[in-house]
């Protein structure tokens, strides 16, 4: 596993997100949802919703660690308002500090150890535990995206090459060593009227 991160600018609002498993490549029997926000300039909020293929036992280890980093989260904070409140009633603020660094430092001992148990667990061919694919945000009609798995990002950066913006090195290279018939975008399926 790796944890090195790949991003891309892409235009509009339909993406193509390859039919493979985002984090091994395999076949794709679940997915997962990112989502974000833009604020466009009349300061009115839109939401932006895609659904990313994964295999099942890449959602559960995704899933897993993310209640994992939830929890972890949940308890600094909980011993976090814990040392405010002993430095509200009055007792010494070095003892509130202490509390709460240690807190913090066994919540993210805690956090480090379950998320290497999944790493242990997890199927070998996963790029990572965590997502293979975030939703960094937008500016008008670009949005960005963060890719942990390369042969997921090639795939992703070859099926939307014509919506490519602000393209770096890696993507133009990608973009040249494709031929066009190398992947197939989908149709969408209508009804005939009789």
């Amino acid at each position: 596993m790796h944890d090195s991160t790949m991003r891309v600018e892409v235009s509009g609002k339909l993406f193509v997100f390859p039919r493979q498993c985002a984090c091994c490549g395999r076949f794709p029997g679940s997915r997962l949802t990112i989502s974000g926000t833009e604020r466009n300039r009349n300061s009115q909020t839109r939401g932006w919703v895609w659904d990313v293929p994964y295999c099942r036992d890449c959602v559960a280890h995704v899933r897993l660690t993310d209640r994992i980093l939830i929890v972890g989260i949940s308890i600094a904070s909980v011993f976090g308002f814990c040392s405010f409140l002993i430095t509200a009633l009055g007792v010494e603020w070095s003892l509130s500090v202490a509390t709460f660094l240690a807190s913090s430092v066994g919540a993210g001992a805690l956090v480090w150890f379950a998320i290497s148990r999944v790493k242990r667990r997890a199927h070998y061919g996963c790029c990572t535990v965590f997502r293979a694919v975030t939703y960094l945000g937008s500016a008008g009609a670009t949005h960005a995206f963060n890719f942990r798995s390369k042969p997921y990002f090639r795939v992703f950066v070859r099926s939307n090459r014509l919506k490519l913006v602000n393209a770096s090195a890696i993507v133009s290279q990608i973009v040249q060593n494709s031929s066009v018939s190398e992947i197939q975008v989908a149709r969408r399926l209508t009804k005939r009227l009789r």
